[in-house]
């Protein structure tokens, strides 16, 4: 990456430089804020690390301009303890991170190696949305925050291996169907068709013979011969959502096509031969389902090849805001209403409330506001019950510091991801839900290679 250092102190610049050369990076020296700007301008940076009090100018009066810069460079703001609370300040403004002094080098390589990672998932998500308009004529709503970009590359991933099974695992409403179309477009298999079965929506009777098509005189009512899924499907994707609901015999005949990648209809004796990708999803957890004799090991191994899984929106509360406006914008237009935009005190309680119901939930909620409003403004008046009246509890912090105090069902790595997740990488915050230091979190982060 190439980094600009703002500080004053000369002190830094003797520390910092030789750090981050040695660690691979191109840095540059500024040591005021009209320095910095014009180094700024000159350099082109990836990051800037920027000190919060310059002799000439506050470091928030650069980090707005720095803002507005296309493409804006990652800024990470330092500052001393009597500082903080501007740095937090900064944050909301659009820095990355902050760091206190002095400065702990050990510290400083976890952030860089998370900016990095961050700033290539960025570039990735930009080349899948600008090949995405491309091929679908139209604007696609990619999202921000750092867990569904991470979902982004790997959906890039699995596209690309378009003849292994995948398994996509979520909550309800998290947007399964949406990824799977998305590997599905994504493949080289675009251009074939993309079929869908809700494995729960049908009796067992019907399934097999949706799935597996049949020959006239199979069963009473055959009176013509019908093509099944799989082969309305051919050259493309067969999508199986909640694959988690079904039953037992049919679980047996479909692993049973997947390895021979060939069927016969019910009541035919001739085979066909299949070139059809499946995707599978479930909000199940289908361990636990084969641990309790309702799901075939051999078809889960089959299925979960490659597996995606999305977070559920509680997880990643930087899509909130994006999904809201896109529905709220959505809702206006399928209702032929003319509505003015969202109120920041609206989002801002979105942001709080956990939606259990997530994605589809959110959606629905769109919908609700936008029939049932008055005129064009909202408030918080307009919102359902449940939302408007929520209230979230503070987490409760614990006097720990090492071990950290587990959940049941969690492990130490798993604790600290989830922490970072729920509070969009602000280590302090993260450190405080999970009742210990930074300097702990830190430490954490570093032994289990977070980042």
């Amino acid at each position: 990456m190439r980094i600009l250092v703002i500080d004053d102190e000369k002190s830094m610049h003797v520390a910092l430089i030789p750090f981050l050369k040695e660690l691979g990076h191109e840095a540059e020296s500024a040591f005021n804020g009209s320095e910095g700007r014009q180094k700024a301008a000159d350099f082109q940076p990836d990051l800037i690390l920027l000190d919060l009090f310059l002799p000439d100018m506050t470091g928030l009066e650069l980090l707005s301009g720095f803002r507005q810069q296309p493409p804006a460079p990652a800024v990470v703001i330092m500052t001393a303890a009597t500082g903080v609370k501007t740095a937090v300040e900064a944050m909301k403004l659009g820095a990355e991170d902050y760091l206190q002094k002095p400065l702990s080098l050990d510290e400083m390589e976890l952030v860089l190696a998370r900016l990095a990672k961050t700033r290539d998932l960025r570039q990735e998500v930009a080349a899948l949305k600008e090949r995405l308009c491309r091929e679908l004529g139209r604007e696609f709503l990619i999202l921000p925050d750092p867990a569904m970009q991470a979902v982004y590359a790997q959906i890039q991933k699995v596209a690309a291996q378009d003849k292994v099974t995948t398994l996509i695992l979520g909550e309800t409403g998290t947007g399964k169907e949406h990824v799977a179309q998305l590997i599905h477009t994504l493949s080289a298999r675009s251009a074939k068709p993309f079929v869908e079965l809700h494995c729960g929506a049908l009796p067992e009777t019907l399934m097999e013979s949706e799935l597996f098509g049949y020959e006239a005189g199979a069963f009473t009512d055959a009176r013509k011969p019908k093509p099944g899924l799989f082969e309305l499907a051919q050259g493309g994707s067969l999508f199986l959502d909640e694959v988690g609901e079904m039953p037992l015999p049919t679980q047996t005949k479909l692993l049973k096509v997947l390895e021979d990648r060939k069927l016969r209809r019910l009541g035919g004796v001739k085979e066909i031969q299949l070139d059809v990708r499946v995707i599978a999803a479930t909000h199940r957890d289908l361990e636990a389902e084969v641990r309790a004799g309702r799901f075939r090991a051999d078809l889960y191994y089959r299925l979960n090849v490659i597996s995606v899984k999305l977070p559920a929106l509680r997880q990643r509360p930087g899509d909130i805001g994006a999904l809201a406006v896109f529905f709220w914008e959505e809702a206006a237009r399928d209702y032929g209403r003319k509505m003015d935009p969202l109120p920041e005190a609206v989002l801002e309680k979105f942001r709080a409330y956990p939606w259990p119901g997530n994605v589809r939930e959110l959606k629905n909620v769109m919908n609700r506001v936008v029939i049932e409003a008055r005129g064009p403004r909202v408030g918080l008046g307009d919102l359902p019950d449940e939302i408007a009246s929520f209230e979230p509890s503070p987490p409760a912090v614990e006097e720990a510091e090492e071990p950290l105090p587990l959940e049941k069902g969690l492990t130490e790595k798993q604790m600290v991801e989830r922490a970072l997740g729920q509070t969009r990488w602000n280590k302090s915050k993260a450190a405080e839900l999970l009742g210990v230091t930074r300097k702990t979190l830190f430490n954490k982060m570093k032994k289990y290679d977070i980042h």
